[in-house]
C-alpha cells in the first residue's frame, strides 16, 4: 500500500513539475486518440480499442490484435513512433520522481531510527 501511495505521489509530481506536466496529459490523449481511431476504422469495441492502443505503445504486442487495412496499418506506425516516445518520457519521469520520493522517505526513516537510538542511549 505504502508503495501504490509513492507511486501515486510520483505521477502527481510529473503531473506538477513544468518540464514534465504535460506528458501525462499527452500520453492519455495518445490513448484516446488511438482508442478513438481503432474503434471507427477497425470495428473493434472500445474495450478492444483501448486495449490495443495499451498493448502498442508499452511495446508489449500480444498480436492477437492487430490492424487488418493498410489505412489502419500505416496509422499504426506513426502511432508508435510517437507513442513510444511519449511514454518511455512519461515512465522515466515517474520513475525518476518515485525514486527521489523512496530515496527521500529511506533517509527521513534512518534520521529517525538514529535519534531514537540516540535517545535510549542517553
Amino acid at each position: 500500500m505504502r508503495a501504490l501511495r509513492s507511486l501515486g505521489r510520483a505521477v502527481h509530481a510529473v503531473a506538477q513539475d513544468p518540464e514534465t506536466k504535460a506528458l501525462p496529459y499527452v500520453a492519455l490523449g495518445l490513448l484516446l486518440t488511438g482508442t478513438i481511431f481503432y474503434w471507427h476504422f477497425e470495428g473493434w469495441n472500445v474495450y478492444q480499442s483501448l486495449y490495443f492502443s495499451v498493448v502498442t505503445l508499452t511495446t508489449v504486442g500480444y498480436g492477437d490484435l492487430h490492424p487488418s487495412t493498410d489505412f489502419t496499418m500505416m496509422f499504426t506506425v506513426v502511432y508508435i513512433v510517437l507513442g513510444i516516445g511519449v511514454f518511455a518520457a512519461l515512465l522515466t519521469s515517474v520513475a525518476q520522481e518515485y525514486i527521489k520520493i523512496k530515496s527521500g522517505s529511506q533517509s527521513a526513516r534512518k534520521r529517525a531510527s538514529s535519534l531514537r537510538h540516540r535517545e535510549k542511549s542517553e
